[in-house]
């Protein structure tokens, strides 16, 4: 057995995520992104009929990654672009202010941001889920320089 090969067999697999990247509800409609293969689906509608599909992989330039680490939180933003149209997922997350991770006072929410030509036309706050883990695929994306997660 050569020395690369037993170094291959000896490295730990690599980490499988499985589920959406991004998930949320706003009531009857949803929001859902999800990893195919090496592209990224931005799917916006009810759960019957998808009224905006966004399929974008890296090198498209259709789709941004943005993370901001806090102490004890982070924001992370995917901007998906559609001609003039810009959508931005995001999700924000903080613990709680003593030294344990206090449930009661932590804070966590996500949902879209959606711009025409850089002007704000709505920001909607996920009634269902809105986190969102750092996948692989982030680190082939783009990065967006700017944090566009709102403060609430």
């Amino acid at each position: 057995m050569t020395l690369l090969l037993a170094l291959a067999l000896a490295a730990p697999a690599p980490t499988v995520l499985s589920g959406p990247v991004f998930e949320c509800g706003f009531g009857a409609k949803q929001l859902r992104v999800t990893q195919e293969g090496q592209t990224l689906v931005y799917r916006y509608g009810t759960r019957a009929r998808a009224e905006l599909r966004i399929v974008a992989e890296a090198k498209s330039r259709r789709v941004f990654y943005h993370r901001t680490l806090y102490p004890r939180g982070e924001d992370q933003t995917l901007r998906f672009v559609n001609g003039d149209y810009d959508y931005i997922v995001f999700a924000h997350w903080t613990a709680g202010a003593g030294p344990d991770i206090e449930l009661d006072t932590a804070a966590q929410y996500g949902g879209l941001i959606v711009r025409k030509a850089g002007k704000t036309l709505s920001t909607r706050i996920c009634k269902d889920g809105g986190d969102m883990l750092e996948w692989p695929i982030f680190k082939s994306l783009p990065t967006d320089e700017e944090n566009r997660t709102p403060a609430i």
